[in-house]
């Protein structure tokens, strides 16, 4: 008792500055960050509004075109590109569902047997001292963590929101690689119809050097004149090998894109479609839900604030408890004994103290994430308008050419009209139509250049538009299969 009294007396007083210290030691956590601010776009944004629809997923079959359907549909669910998005979503679900794991309870079986020679020097008695002998033992253990501050639950959620950032990517590599697609085909479908019009004038050129010849031979004209008409014919013969080399090169790209080992050399040849340039008219509020970079932005800035959120709670005391019950003996043979039963509970509590600077670093980390993650939200928004906007500017100023071209071709038609009547009379020379031919043709041509130029136009507007993305949607579907 006398030892009890003077060991009080002597450090007795040292333990308030012992709890102080502690005390000082387990640093007030900082408080919760305000929620940042998020600026939609506003009507002021965009170029103009619309009436139209917003795309549908499979937006392509709009154009009614079998063979593009095949190539989005095969590239949809072989290409490499997609390989790539689904595996990424796939680890960042199996990520969600190991921290899933880890924040329960668990449960494990533990079981050994061992052979050992025991000393005669420690707590072994005769006969076990000295000697070799079996051990063995079967316990089961138990542990919990309350989580009372909500660190674990934060964690999934930020897990949880980094699996829909990635499944919202998925969707967003889905529209870039059916739109890279649809402009690639279409671009090969224009590059067979220049060819043919260059085939025609070609044709063109060729007749206007029989002409030549024939009036030389007959003396009208001097044999000069033949040389400028040749330099002429040999311009297309250029141009031809330059638009077949591009379609070769433009039908690689294709099989490309869409994977596999397709020989794609047996698609045909078909008419380009119409162009439809109109947008939807609640641009304002629904862009932000119908393109996936943006929702997937928007989910990671959720994602980030949980694992800010986490890493706070990491200020606070963490409460768990653990149990073990089984069997254990030095000898085997008595290991289902009655007597080698052995349990245990165990609460524990770990408070952090000299490491807040650690935890302090953590959390800032986690909050420069966050704020990375709402500006790269701020850039995917201004992204997104800038987009749409680019390519209605581009539709408006091809649908402008429009006019100016018809013009052209319609007075080109009138006086090829008229040059025929004055040759059926024998009043003009043939060499007129065929001259008047070759400027509606190549009229024709800008026409179909400024047509397949539109339609690229078009499948970017789609593809600014979400491609066929829709929040709401996707998240439903998720919730179902959950």
């Amino acid at each position: 008792m006398n030892y009890l009294v003077r060991y009080h007396m002597r450090y007795g007083k040292l333990l308030p500055l012992i709890a102080a210290l502690m005390l000082a030691g387990c640093v007030i956590p900082p408080a919760k960050d305000p929620a940042p601010v998020l600026n939609p776009p506003q009507a002021g944004d965009f170029a103009r509004a619309g009436t139209a629809q917003w795309p549908a997923a499979n937006w392509w079959k709009q154009f009614n075109d079998p063979q593009l359907d095949v190539l989005i549909t095969r590239a949809l669910a072989e290409s490499p590109s997609m390989a790539v998005a689904h595996a990424r979503f796939q680890q960042a679900t199996a990520s969600a569902s190991g921290v899933a794991a880890s924040s329960g309870a668990s449960l494990a079986f533990d079981a050994s047997v061992s052979r050992q020679l025991y000393t005669d020097n420690y707590i072994y008695p005769p006969p076990l001292g000295g000697a070799y002998d079996n051990s063995g033992m079967m316990d089961f253990h138990f542990s919990y963590d309350f989580d009372f501050w909500g660190r674990n639950r934060s964690a999934l959620e930020s897990a949880v929101g980094q699996v829909a950032a990635a499944q919202a990517e998925t969707a967003g590599a889905a529209a870039s690689l059916s739109a890279a697609i649809a402009k690639t085909y279409f671009q090969w479908q224009a590059l067979n119809a220049h060819i043919t019009m260059v085939q025609s004038i070609e044709s063109q050129r060729n007749k206007l050097i029989q002409l030549g010849l024939s009036r030389v031979k007959s003396g009208i004209d001097p044999g000069d004149n033949l040389h400028a008409l040749h330099a002429d014919a040999a311009a297309p013969r250029q141009t031809l090998i330059q638009l077949e080399t591009q379609r070769e090169q433009t039908l690689y790209q294709l099989k490309s894109l869409v994977g596999g080992n397709d020989d794609l050399h047996q698609l045909k040849a078909v008419a380009l479609p119409q162009v439809n340039a109109d947008l939807p008219a609640d641009l304002r509020l629904d862009l932000l839900a119908r393109r996936p970079d943006v929702a997937a932005a928007r989910d990671r800035i959720q994602a980030s604030l949980s694992a800010v959120d986490s890493a706070r709670a990491e200020f606070y005391p963490d409460i768990s408890i653990s149990a073990f019950l089984g069997l254990n003996s030095l000898r085997m043979g008595q290991l289902l004994r009655a007597s080698s039963r052995e349990q245990g509970i165990t609460p524990a509590i770990h408070l952090p103290i000299f490491d807040a600077g650690r935890i302090r670093a953590n959390l800032n980390m986690n909050r420069a994430d966050a704020a990375l993650a709402v500006a790269q939200y701020e850039q995917a928004v201004l992204s997104a308008v800038s987009d749409v906007n680019d390519a209605v500017v581009r539709l408006d100023g091809i649908a402008r050419e429009s006019q100016p071209l018809e013009r052209q071709t319609e007075a080109r038609q009138h006086d090829l009209q008229s040059v025929s009547r004055r040759v059926e009379a024998g009043l003009a020379d043939k060499r007129e139509v065929l001259r008047d031919q070759l400027s509606i043709v190549a009229l024709q041509d800008q026409e179909l250049t400024r047509h397949a130029q539109a339609l690229a136009a078009q499948i970017d507007l789609i593809k600014a538009l979400g491609g066929g993305y829709d929040k709401a949607d996707a998240d439903a579907k998720t919730q179902t299969k959950q």
